[in-house]
Order: structure tokens, then C-alpha cells, then sequence
């Protein structure tokens, strides 16, 4: 029953953030965008609706998953994250990253390469789970590992109240996104939503909102007002920052 239940307002939490993610997109149908970790492409085309852009162009580190966006019209490009961007630089009005800065190892050179290939005047939507968050927060309480963090490729540990506790480290691709083992890319820095907005500051982007999805244990309706009053404590968080001109 509690699996059932954390599944529940896991899922929940997960379509509200990209919810969240399209609120903060501006329609703009001469837009050049771009979705770094764009995954399969799903969420992708969503963004491209919400904007109205002509193009967009997905990036991911794994050959597969490109290959399936592509499929959906999407544009794609190979990118290691970790090293320099096969992008041209002030390229971009528009990026966004979902589920991804928490998989990065150099950040510093994760958020330089967002703010390099985007135009003066571009924004960024970054989305991530928060260390912070009131299931992490009553994890560490109960002296068990954090939710967010995973420990080794072999297997989930360090908490039996996990959904994915004792499973294989590959859980994005259970939902569907594609075929292959996702254990080479665990989750090795959480943020909080203080953190995620001070990382990118200290880099130069000029913060303009912030949002919260997932407030455990609540739902629905009481779920989207405490996230409203309080994202601090939201189990995903997600920001929108701008380059300056």
C-alpha cells in the first residue's frame, strides 16, 4: 500500500513539474530552442507546442534516445555534458533542461555552456528534485539515505521506503523513455532551490520566478497551494533565469 501510495504522488509531483516548466515558456514562434537531456523527446515536443517554435533541437548523451526523438521531428545533436558543446555560441532564445543538472559531475561547466549558447536577452528553465524537500528532510530524519540521491550503479539502496528500492539503478527508463540500461548515469549532486539559484547567479543570469511541484504528503489541490507558498520544501523545483543583454 505505501508503495502504492508514494508512486502516486510521485507521479503526480512529476506531470505538475512539467507543468511548471510550461508556465514559464514565453509563445514565441521565431524562437530558437533548444532541450538539453531531452531524453526520448516526449516532454520535448510539449515545449515546442507551448512555444509555437518552428524547430527545436534535442541533445542527449545516449545514441538511443536520440534516436526515438528523432523520430518525432525533433532535431537532435550528441552532446557530452561534461565537456565543451558542439553548439555555436549566442545561438539560442530559448533552453531548457529537465532532470538533468542532477546527473552532471562539473556544473560549473554545465551552467558556463547554457549561458555561453544562449542569445543576450535568452532564458533558461532548469528543472531538478530538491534535496530538501520533506521526503528527503524525513529520510535523513529517520537515518536513511536521501530519495534523491542514487549510491551505485548495481542497485538502489540505503532506503527500503523507496519506490525503487532493491531495483536495478535504471529507473528512467522503466516509464517508457527508451530502451537500454540507465545505471551509468545516477544522480550525484541535489540542490536545493536556494543552491539552484545561486549557481546560476554566480555565473551571471538574472533570476525571474521559481516554482515547486510535489509536497509530500499532500495532494492535489492542497499540494499546488503549499507548493505556491512554500517551494522551498517541493520535491521538484524549477527555475527560469535570463541572460543578460
Amino acid at each position: 500500500m505505501l508503495s502504492k501510495l508514494f508512486t502516486k504522488m510521485f507521479n503526480e509531483a512529476t506531470e505538475r513539474n512539467i507543468h511548471n516548466i510550461l508556465s514559464l515558456l514565453e509563445e514565441n514562434k521565431d524562437a530558437k530552442v533548444i532541450d538539453i537531456g531531452c531524453g526520448d523527446g516526449q516532454s520535448t515536443i510539449r515545449y515546442k507546442s507551448k512555444i509555437k517554435c518552428k524547430q527545436i533541437v534535442g541533445t542527449d548523451g545516449v545514441q538511443r534516445r536520440l534516436k526515438i526523438a528523432k523520430k518525432s521531428g525533433i532535431k537532435t545533436v550528441f552532446v557530452n555534458l561534461e565537456d565543451k558543446w558542439p553548439i555555436k555560441s549566442n545561438n539560442f532564445d530559448i533552453v531548457i533542461s529537465n532532470q538533468v543538472i542532477e546527473h552532471i559531475l562539473n556544473i560549473d561547466n554545465f551552467i558556463q555552456e547554457i549561458y555561453r549558447i544562449l542569445k543576450p536577452g535568452g532564458y533558461c528553465v532548469v528543472s531538478t528534485e530538491n534535496l530538501a524537500s520533506w521526503h528527503n528532510i524525513f529520510a535523513l530524519f529517520l537515518g536513511l539515505q536521501d530519495f534523491s540521491h542514487t549510491l551505485l550503479k548495481r542497485k538502489h539502496l540505503g532506503n527500503p521506503l523507496s519506490i525503487y528500492y532493491g531495483q536495478k539503478t535504471s529507473t528512467w527508463i522503466l516509464d517508457g523513455h527508451g530502451d537500454g540500461d540507465d545505471s551509468a548515469y545516477p544522480h550525484i549532486k541535489i540542490l536545493t532551490y536556494k543552491s539552484l539559484k545561486d549557481v546560476f547567479l554566480e555565473f551571471g543570469f538574472q533570476f525571474v520566478k521559481g516554482k515547486g511541484s510535489g509536497y509530500y504528503p499532500l495532494f492535489g489541490f492542497l499540494s499546488r497551494i503549499a507548493n505556491k507558498i512554500d517551494p522551498y520544501h517541493s520535491h521538484f523545483i524549477t527555475i527560469k533565469i535570463r541572460k543578460p543583454i
